[in-house]
């Protein structure tokens, strides 16, 4: 009888493990483990990303990134880009934080101040924002990207955050039932770029 209570807890003990293996939370050691990316700011970006031509003042820009990283829930992401010699608006969609790596740019605001940002400088330029950009020869930047949360969803991304990393923390009796419930919360939580956009389109802020 012994050894049979005994087989049974090894098994109960597997299958428990097997479920926490199955329904890691989208943020869990493993998850992001396997998320993990990694690249170089010091290679060339190859992928072409053309502006509109619409927002084209002078020239005619090749524009070519390469994404380097990106979190798990995709509201922030890391990429190198480049543009050679040229002038445009650029409108951002997201928060932006850049920092050149090669190269020069004056950048406008649309109340006509201009800022030269050089090799090693740093510019912000918030989400909703257009910006005037001329390239004399040629920039080269890295931009770390933000998808911001409308503000009239800031506190319940929040609480829901919290909530589930307290069930996936408290979830060890039921971590089946614990784990898909925290994934789903997570889920409702991780605004990716495009639910992002969306909301923006329909909450007034």
């Amino acid at each position: 009888m012994a050894h049979i209570v005994d087989a049974g807890i090894r098994q109960a003990s597997s299958n428990r493990q097997k479920d926490e293996e199955t329904f890691d939370m989208p943020d869990s050691p493993r998850v992001l483990d396997q998320a993990s990316r990694f690249g170089s700011i010091h290679t060339p970006p190859d992928e072409p990303c053309p502006i509109s031509p619409s927002a084209i003042r002078s020239g005619k820009p090749l524009m070519r990134c390469q994404e380097l990283s990106s979190t798990v829930d995709g509201a922030a992401w890391t990429m190198v880009w480049a543009c050679t010699r040229s002038t445009f608006d650029w409108y951002y969609e997201f928060d932006e934080v850049v920092v050149i790596l090669e190269g020069s740019v004056r950048v406008t605001d649309r109340h006509g101040a201009t800022h030269t940002l050089n090799v090693g400088d740093a510019g912000y330029f918030p989400c909703g924002t257009t910006w005037f950009w001329e390239v004399d020869h040629y920039v080269r930047k890295v931009a770390f990207c933000h998808n911001a949360i409308p503000r009239g969803l800031r506190l319940p991304v929040r609480v829901t955050r919290r909530l589930a990393r307290e069930i996936q923390v408290r979830a060890r009796v039921l971590p089946r039932f614990g784990n898909r419930l925290a994934e789903g919360l997570q889920r409702l939580a991780g605004l990716s770029r495009t639910t992002t956009s969306v909301m923006l389109l329909g909450i007034p802020l």
